[in-house]
């Protein structure tokens, strides 16, 4: 019974490691994209860029943007990456920040609402400047869609990566100026960035499984000894 007892405080200890080894947050993101439907300065595109922190491309944190749904519209074409970027909107997207920049953009014809999942690790770079995700939208000639972001970077949101959670910041497109491949100006709110779970490590899952595995193996062996 003893060793029973030391097992299962074992366990006890790597559950409680389990909560504070947290890999990944989730967030659901939407954007609406009913303004840009039969636009002339469509198609657009997609484009996430994901710049490292140190500088110098450490591979510290990962990006994946999947699920995507265009509400009636789809992508199209082929997806144009850079640094540690691949994938597609149709198969999932996962950046990780193997050099300074990183760049995916795909083409897509938009619907109603664009939305995606979107997930972030949670590491901090030594320099304690963050890796940073930004998410713009360009019209047919490369041109991001005007936002009203700060010093016209013309992003609808980025997100600061590191160990106390991702931090946000959110912009509607810019009413007063049109797109620069033509057409009239867009009216687009601020999208929408929920927040949905933080995912424990898959190793930790792991371990704290095949602790618990031998609790109650231990306990088996010891009931079956008993007369």
């Amino acid at each position: 019974m003893l060793n029973i007892l030391k097992t299962a405080v074992l366990a006890w200890a790597f559950s409680a490691l389990c909560h504070t080894a947290i890999a990944d947050e989730i967030y659901n993101v939407t954007l609406d994209t009913a303004p840009l439907v039969s636009h002339p300065a469509g198609p657009f595109y997609v484009e996430f860029a994901f710049t490292d922190g140190s500088g110098y491309g450490d591979g510290n944190n990962t990006v994946t943007a999947s699920a995507f749904n265009f509400g009636g519209g789809s992508a199209l074409g082929s997806p144009v990456v850079f640094g540690g970027a691949s994938g597609s909107l149709e198969t999932g997207v996962t950046i990780t920040d193997t050099s300074f920049l990183s760049l995916f953009y795909e083409q897509f014809a938009p619907g109603l609402q664009l939305s995606f999942t979107l997930g972030l690790t949670s590491n901090n770079d030594a320099d304690g400047i963050p890796d940073g995700l930004t998410f713009f939208v360009l019209d047919n000639s490369g041109v991001p869609l005007p936002t009203l972001a700060p010093g016209g970077g013309d992003y609808f949101f980025t997100a600061a990566l590191g160990s106390s959670g991702a931090v946000f910041n959110v912009y509607g497109s810019d009413p007063s100026q049109a797109p620069s491949a033509g057409g009239n100006p867009v009216s687009i709110s601020a999208p929408t960035v929920t927040a949905v779970s933080s995912v424990p490590e898959p190793g930790t899952i792991y371990l704290l499984g095949v602790l618990l595995a031998m609790v109650v193996l231990r306990y088996g062996s010891v009931r079956s000894s008993v007369p």
